[in-house]
């Protein structure tokens, strides 16, 4: 990404017969383009560019909550304009290497090739484990595992259960104050009090760059929300220093209580207490807000509105799936009104049974 485009030809012209080069006019033009391709392996930006900065952008790509952007590696080139602070800077914010202009045509392409290869490897190493390198957590492959095991043994024992999505507040301005390094220690410490504050049978994963979940199988509503207010408390009582003055670390959580598990799955579940960790940060920081399966569903069935048809729901009643017809029962009715309006008296009765 440079504004300059004298520098984007020549870039073009470097890495052309090995790569498939996308050029942007700025950060904020390069942002757009990372979070459309998915195929983006190296990014190589300048610092100075308007619009969208280098460190503007480098910010975005480390607090991204999608792991194949947020590790990405990023190449900064720099100039005599660029003090060595600014460099300094970068480095805080995730940079992955330097490359310094005028510009070494040779040397750049073999640093593409070499940073490629291995963001290649690192994701394919990611893809086959089921750990987060950072705080040593499932990741978010093996929380489904876990979570699709813990819905199969509850929906078999006709048991509830619970689900928590956590997140800390303000994590993307807490990066710019820290850098990586910082953001990374400050992830480790909240990733440990989760883990020493929930139950022995419960299960901590990492599912973003600052977002958690909790699988609570057989836990209760009132017993949840003590559990998170409880996290809440303990995150805030962290120690952490800038510059001789305390931080405040905090995080807002979402509660999904799920009565029964018949007809769920791991999606719908994961989707549920996202939503509920939405409606609490909306509430401010180091804020609760809870939900079950059930008033998900419906509120999911309302904002559906004309996605679904009545013949889907009795096809589901057709295959004795009644659980999937449940949440839309309010809203089926409310587009069956005028035609049960138009019923005689008779009609009706019969209706009635």
């Amino acid at each position: 990404m440079d504004d300059s485009r004298v520098i984007r030809i020549a870039a073009s012209k470097m890495f052309g017969d090995e790569f498939d080069v996308v050029l942007a006019v700025d950060g904020a033009d390069g942002w757009d383009i990372i979070q459309r391709d998915p195929d983006i392996q190296v990014v190589f930006t300048d610092l100075v560019m308007p619009e969208m900065d280098g460190f503007e952008l480098l910010k975005l790509i480390r607090t991204s909550s999608k792991d194949k952007i947020s590790n990405l590696p990023v190449i900064v080139a720099t100039g005599a304009n660029n003090p060595e602070v600014a460099k300094q800077k970068a480095i805080s914010l995730g940079a992955t290497d330097f490359i310094t202009k005028p510009f070494d045509a040779t040397a750049i392409r073999a640093r593409a090739v070499s940073y490629a290869r291995l963001h290649q490897a690192n994701q394919a190493l990611q893809q086959q484990t089921t750990l987060d390198l950072l705080t040593g957590l499932l990741n978010i492959k093996g929380l489904e595992q876990q979570l699709g095991k813990e819905i199969a043994f509850v929906s078999r024992h006709q048991a509830c259960m619970t689900v928590m999505a956590v997140e800390l507040d303000g994590f993307k301005d807490m990066f710019i104050r820290v850098g990586r390094g910082g953001a990374e220690a400050i992830i480790k410490k909240v990733a440990n009090v989760l883990m020493e504050t929930v139950r022995k049978e419960d299960t901590v994963a990492r599912t973003g760059v600052a977002s958690f979940a909790i699988t609570m199988p057989l836990a209760q509503g009132s017993n949840a929300l003590e559990l998170a207010d409880r996290l809440c408390q303990n995150v805030e009582n962290l120690k952490a220093r800038l510059d001789g003055k305390k931080m405040d670390i905090t995080v807002s959580v979402g509660v999904c209580v799920i009565d029964s598990a018949s007809g769920v799955d791991v999606d719908s579940v994961l989707n549920a207490s996202e939503f509920a960790l939405e409606q609490a940060s909306t509430l401010g920081r180091s804020q609760m807000y809870q939900t079950s399966m059930a008033q998900y569903l419906v509120e999911q069935a309302r904002l559906a509105g004309d996605s679904f048809s009545i013949d889907d729901l009795l096809h589901h009643l057709k295959d004795g799936n009644e659980q999937a017809v449940l949440p839309y029962l309010d809203v089926a009715l409310e587009r069956l009104e005028p035609f049960v309006k138009l019923l005689s008296w008779q009609q009706k009765q019969r209706l009635l049974g």
